[in-house]
């Protein structure tokens, strides 16, 4: 088995520098208080440590997180919300044993497809009492680097005052993560344990990369070359964030996503109640109308025209005219003999087309002829020889009578 030191790494070129980051540890401190009562109470508090001074606006914490777990996963669809459903659907049958929470990393697309690997974690081990942790990442984590001599397979190995954890890689791939109490001989048990694990599962044991973070001093520059490569090598690692501000900015955007989806729902048949109202509405509306244009065409049909037939699409304008016709006025205005001399100029240029004049309604205010053609050319042509004669021609009828043609209703208004 091979081992590799941090301090040993040679600086390396990168795209990724993590040069100017800060980088924290997380340990825990013994914090004693007086309660109310005036007795002294122990416990414990997650907090922070420096290991490596930087900009403090890009701060990278490392944590022995000792629940953490670890596991892949792969789901027809993409969307970030129903994986995390799936994926909190399934650990519902271990939540008998406690809370935990999800944080699923993406890391391939194909089609409709996603895989990636997801972190199962207690919720004890995101309270750490600094406010500005920056991203938290599991300590062994970033320093997959340190294996590219065995092809990316081996264990990243953190080491600490209190803490020993392992995260097993295979071609730089997160395979499983394992944590023990510091002991004086738990680094040399943690990697016998590897060994046999790696032999009964059949993976490749590779080397082992080995961080020694205990004691006050900071890292040197080494620390974050090899961080900077192994992001380079794993750009996924850049998205990792095992913090409960990711937590909470998930839950707000799903919960956000939902209301929306309940407003875009309540629109939608708000939308499709007014819609089917206005329809209603339409119809109704639009019955009334050819119940009243067919009552106008049956009450002028009784009583001024018994025997015309078909669509009369103006029966009040026609009643009107029929009604001063009868009362007389048709005598004044343009004369009648002026309006036959007209029509008998008029048609003698339509002699041999067919055309029938069968009624003329004569009034006051114009005439009206009820006849027949056997074309609509004959009917159109018709109506423009009057249109130097008077100040309104309007066909306001045409209906095709099999074996006769074009029956047409034409009004003139002087």
């Amino acid at each position: 088995m091979n081992i590799k030191e941090i301090f040993s790494v040679k600086s390396v070129t990168h795209h990724r520098d993590y040069g100017n980051a800060e980088f924290m540890r997380v340990i825990e401190e013994e914090i004693t208080q007086r309660n109310e009562m005036g007795v002294e109470e122990k416990f414990k508090q997650r907090t922070l440590k420096l290991v490596k001074s930087g900009n403090e606006k890009n701060i990278i914490t490392l944590s022995p997180m000792k629940s953490l777990s670890l596991e892949d996963f792969e789901y027809p669809f993409q969307n970030t919300a129903k994986i995390r459903d799936a994926l909190r659907l399934q650990v519902m049958p271990y939540s008998a044993a406690g809370d935990v929470e999800i944080f699923p990393v993406m890391l391939k697309k194909s089609g409709r497809n996603s895989s990636g690997i997801v972190w199962y974690v207690s919720p004890d081990e995101l309270d750490i009492s600094s406010k500005n942790a920056g991203k938290i990442w599991p300590s062994p984590l970033p320093f997959v680097s340190g294996l590219k001599d065995y092809g990316g397979n081996g264990a990243t190995i953190w080491v600490d005052e209190e803490n020993i954890c392992a995260l097993l890689w295979q071609s730089y791939h997160p395979i499983m993560y394992r944590w023990r109490k510091f002991t004086p001989d738990g680094e040399a048990q943690i990697t016998a344990w590897l060994d046999r694990y790696c032999e009964v599962r059949g993976l490749v044991r590779g080397g082992d990369f080995v961080v020694k973070a205990s004691g006050g001093y900071e890292a040197d520059e080494d620390f974050s070359d090899i961080v900077s490569e192994s992001v380079n090598l794993c750009s996924w690692i850049a998205d990792v964030n095992l913090s409960r501000k990711v937590l909470e900015g998930a839950r707000d955007l799903e919960r956000t996503v939902r209301i929306s989806a309940k407003i875009a729902l309540w629109l939608v048949v708000s939308g499709a109640i007014f819609l089917a109202s206005e329809f209603i509405d339409y119809h109704q509306t639009h019955s009334q109308v050819l119940s009243f244009r067919e009552r106008s065409e049956k009450f002028y049909r009784e009583t001024f025209d018994p025997e015309r037939t078909g669509r009369i699409s103006n029966p009040v304008t026609l009643a009107r005219d029929k009604i001063a016709s009868l009362t007389g006025k048709g005598e004044e205005g343009h004369p009648l003999d002026d309006v036959l001399a007209d029509l008998g100029d008029i048609f003698g240029d339509f002699v041999g087309s067919n055309m029938t004049i069968d009624i003329i309604r004569y009034n006051s205010d114009g005439i009206d002829f009820t006849g027949t053609a056997p074309d609509m050319t004959t009917v159109l042509n018709f109506r423009r020889s009057w249109e130097d004669k008077a100040n309104l021609v309007q066909v306001d009828n045409t209906q095709f009578v099999s074996g006769i043609g074009y029956r047409f209703d034409i009004r003139i208004r002087w």
